[in-house]
């Protein structure tokens, strides 16, 4: 088993704000120690010909056209604004 302890799995919930009890730290050693195993494990495996994967479908995605359409509606939209100018919506200055 990975050199995982209860005061590694206590820092990780620490840090991720997660509460977690003394019987749930206990049983997450276990569990995270035998994910790590496993994943020491896949280190093992030969990989030396084997070409990257990035779908296990052949299949390639139809692209569409990147056609901007704002339906030409923007002083509609603005008429909605409390104010408006150059039109764009102007807002009060937040950062000095």
């Amino acid at each position: 088993m990975a050199q995982l302890s209860e005061k590694d799995i206590k820092k990780v919930a620490r840090l991720a704000k997660i509460a977690i009890t003394e019987e749930s730290c206990k049983q997450l050693t276990t569990q995270v120690g035998s994910i790590i195993d496993w994943v020491e494990k896949l280190k093992e495996v030969n990989t030396e010909n084997v070409a990257p994967l990035t779908n296990v479908h052949e299949m390639t995605l139809r692209l569409n056209q990147d056609i901007i359409s704002d339906g030409n509606k923007s002083e509609e939209v603005l008429q909605n604004a409390k104010s408006a100018k150059y039109g764009y919506f102007t807002v009060p200055k937040v950062i000095e």
